[in-house]
C-alpha cells in the first residue's frame, strides 16, 4: 500500500522538491503544510498552518489522513542568523510538536526528518565522514546547534507507539528554488566583490544537488520499516567534492553570460585573502558591527571557517541500506540551477 504524504515545508527549497519527486513517480497528490503559498499545483493539497501549533499540525494530518510526514521546515540559516531565538523555536520546539502531533495519530507510521550535514561539524576539517563523527560538544552556530538538538528528538522517538523515524543529513544543497546560496552570490555579484576569495580554494567541499536530497527523502521513507533504517541518520551527497570556491566561480561566470552589459561589475582578477588574515578581519568586522549596533553580518568567523575548511562526506550507509545512489550529477545538476539565474536580474 502506498503511503499518504504530508510534506511540512512543502513549499520551501527541498520541501518542494519533494513534493515534485512524489508527484513524478506515481503519487496523484501530495499533502502540504505551510505559512505561505508559493506554487499553484491542482495535485497538490496546501494546507496553511504553522508546526509551531500542534492543533494545526493534528488538523492537517486529519485532514490528509497520511501515513508518512516529512519535515522540511527550517528558517534560512544565513538570512535569521542575527535572531538565534527562531531557530530554538521552529527547529527545536516545532519539531517536538511535530513528533508529539505524529505520536498521537494512529495512521502515521512514518516521520522523515530533514537534518543537516552541518550537525557534526566543528569547525575542524571533515574527510570523508561517515555517521559515527559524534555532534560537538559545542556548535559554532544555533542554527546547526538547533538541528543536532532537533534531529536526537526525532531519532529518539523511533519505535515509541508504532512511529518509525529517520533523518537526512545534506550538505551544501543546491538547485532551482535555493534562497540562499544564489541570492547571496548574486548579492556579491552587484556589490562587485565576488572576487574576493577566503584562504586558498584547497579545501574540499560536498555540493548536492536538491533532486538528489528529495530522491533520498523518499528513499529512506520507503525503506523505514527496516531495522536498518528506523533510528538512524544519513549522510547524503553527490559523491564528488569540489573546491569551495570554485562553485561559486562558476555561478558568478552564469551571471556574467545572462545579465545585460550595464548591470555587469567589471571583472577583476581573483584577490586571495589568507585564511589568518580573514579570521582577523572578520573578528574585526564582528566587533565594528556590535560597536554600531548592527546586528546582521554575513563576514562573521564562523563564515571564514565554512569556506576555508575541507568538509565531505561518505554516503556509503546510505547505499548500503536505502540503495541511496545520485541520480542527478554535479554538472546536471548545475545546469539545472544555472537555468534560473536569469530570474534575480529582476
Amino acid at each position: 500500500m502506498n503511503d499518504i504524504y504530508l510534506v511540512l515545508g512543502g513549499e520551501g527549497f527541498i520541501g518542494r522538491h519533494i513534493v515534485r519527486y512524489l508527484l513524478d513517480h506515481g503519487h496523484e497528490k501530495v499533502y502540504v503544510l505551510d505559512t505561505c503559498q508559493r506554487y499553484q499545483d491542482p495535485n497538490v493539497i496546501h494546507i496553511f498552518g504553522d508546526i509551531c501549533v500542534e492543533e494545526q499540525v493534528t488538523a492537517a494530518i486529519q485532514q490528509s489522513g497520511a501515513t508518512c510526514i516529512i519535515h522540511t521546515v527550517s528558517p534560512l540559516s544565513t538570512k535569521n542568523s542575527s535572531n538565534p531565538g527562531i531557530f530554538y523555536k521552529v527547529n527545536v520546539e516545532g519539531t517536538k510538536t511535530v513528533i508529539s502531533a505524529a505520536m498521537a495519530a494512529p495512521q502515521v507510521r512514518k516521520l522523515v526528518y530533514t537534518s543537516t550535514a552541518g550537525v557534526v561539524f566543528a569547525g575542524r576539517p571533515i574527510v570523508n565522514g561517515d555517521e559515527s563523527i559524534p555532534y560537538p560538544e559545542k556548535h559554532m552556530e544555533a542554527y546547526t546547534e538547533s538541528k543536532a538538538i532537533a534531529e536526537q528528538e526525532v531519532l529518539a522517538a523511533n519505535g515509541r507507539g508504532g512511529l518509525r523515524t529517520v533523518s537526512i543529513r545534506p550538505p551544501g544543497v543546491f538547485g532551482p528554488g535555493d534562497r540562499e546560496t544564489i541570492p547571496g552570490a548574486y548579492e556579491a555579484f552587484k556589490k562587485g566583490v565576488h572576487h574576493i576569495q577566503l584562504g586558498n580554494n584547497r579545501n574540499l567541499f560536498d555540493r548536492t544537488y536538491v533532486g538528489n536530497i528529495a530522491f533520498a527523502h523518499v528513499l529512506a521513507a520507503e525503506k523505514l520499516d527496516s531495522p536498518f533504517v528506523g533510528g538512524e541518520a544519513f549522510f547524503i551527497n553527490n559523491n564528488d567534492p569540489v573546491p569551495f570556491w570554485d562553485h561559486m566561480a562558476a555561478i558568478y561566470d552564469i551571471f556574467y553570460a545572462v545579465s545585460p552589459a550595464h548591470l555587469q561589475p567589471p571583472r577583476k582578477r581573483t584577490v586571495v585573502i589568507p585564511r589568518i588574515l580573514a579570521f582577523l578581519l572578520a573578528y574585526l568586522a564582528t566587533f565594528v558591527s556590535w560597536l554600531l549596533g548592527k546586528t546582521e553580518s554575513t563576514f562573521t568567523p564562523h563564515n571564514v571557517t565554512f569556506a576555508t575548511t575541507t568538509m565531505y562526506f561518505s554516503s556509503e550507509k546510505a547505499k548500503t541500506f536505502l540503495g541511496y545512489e545520485p541520480i542527478i550529477s554535479i554538472d546536471e545538476g548545475f545546469r539545472q540551477t544555472t537555468a534560473v539565474c536569469p530570474s534575480y536580474l529582476h
